[in-house]
């Protein structure tokens, strides 16, 4: 079984699984979700609104299969959590003393959602000869290894970050969306209008403005990457992903002023940048975009550096956002 990693978990996901015993900090089985919406497809039209599906109207057997997956979902992530507990246990010793160590501690089984067992439960069921006891091996005194990091899901196994918002999804997902965020958000959507927040820095002496992408920007942003690479000026991954989140400033950042409201600097909307396309028809105005940012408006590298991690956390928040409005209890203030 799966489990959901670093799940966001919101009032609505919460009411809905605490219909089956579930409790804030379970684990939650990566393939519930399709059980869920599978089974609401085969009931009548249900009057609540703040759940998923409403367990009432399921089935005994449904509900029984529910609350299983819920039950095997802790077996696997307590056998998980004891794995990664008995690695960094064995990280210092030897090869032969490491084996006989984990020989001594015995895990739990958990091969489906119909087979949860203890190592103890199987050698009962099992009437087999009595195995031999686990050789005895002095453990030298070892310093203790340092405390090792959990392991961190990555990118298609490529890079941590993110491709679109570029969060370093090794960090503790902390965005929350306020209920002023939602209403701007609403409103940016119903008025066909940028969504906009501001960001403090150097404790609320410089005020940063940032402006939601616009679909035709983010299209250009993409063909202008193909053109540097079919001009050799990207040549990995990582530079391709620099040259995007570069970018994506460029068009993001509106201005910067300070705390008496004094604009400091100004940054034009790249589709009101003029451009030639005469000599290449598929030219497109980033280049001298971002030529402006890194010479007129972030030419400092630590201030470009701080700026492109307040835009990472507002477009952490954007896509938080876009999720949580897929959500009925988005914001019932429309009500």
């Amino acid at each position: 079984m799966e489990l959901v990693e670093n799940p966001h978990v919101s009032a609505f996901t919460k009411k809905t699984l605490e219909q089956f015993g579930w409790q804030t900090g379970d684990p939650i089985p990566a393939e519930l979700g399709d059980f869920l919406v599978a089974a609401k497809e085969t009931l009548p039209t249900q009057k609540r609104v703040d759940v998923l599906v409403d367990a009432e109207l399921l089935t005994e057997e449904q509900r029984a299969h529910v609350k299983k997956m819920l039950e095997t979902a802790k077996v696997v992530a307590d056998r998980k959590q004891k794995q990664f507990e008995l690695d960094r246990a064995t990280a210092g010793m030897s090869p032969s003393v490491a084996d006989a160590y984990r020989k001594l501690q015995p895990l739990e089984i958990v091969d489906d959602l119909n087979t949860v067992q203890t190592a103890a439960q199987v050698s009962e069921q099992t009437p087999s000869a009595v195995p031999e006891p686990p050789p005895t091996v002095d453990l030298p005194p070892t310093t203790p290894p340092p405390p090792a990091e959990a392991p961190m899901a990555t990118l298609q196994g490529a890079v941590p970050f993110c491709p679109r918002c570029g969060w370093d999804v090794r960090q503790k997902y902390e965005t929350v969306p306020t209920e002023r965020d939602k209403e701007d958000f609403l409103a940016t959507l119903l008025g066909s209008t940028r969504f906009k927040k501001e960001y403090e820095l150097f404790g609320g002496k410089i005020k940063i403005l940032f402006r939601g992408l616009l679909a035709e920007e983010n299209k250009l942003i993409y063909r202008q990457l193909v053109l540097d690479q079919q001009k050799n000026k990207i040549s990995t991954e990582a530079e391709w992903f620099l040259q995007m989140m570069d970018y994506r400033l460029a068009c993001s950042l509106e201005q910067i002023s300070n705390n008496t409201g004094q604009v400091l600097s100004v940054m034009p909307e790249l589709l009101e940048r003029p451009i030639d396309n005469k000599t290449e028809p598929l030219a497109t105005p980033l280049p001298a975009q971002l030529d402006d940012l890194n010479k007129k408006v972030l030419a400092q590298e630590a201030t470009k550096r701080l700026v492109g991690a307040h835009l990472r956390q507002f477009q952490r928040l954007i896509e938080a956002l876009e999720a949580m409005a897929l959500e009925p209890s988005f914001w019932t203030g429309i009500e």
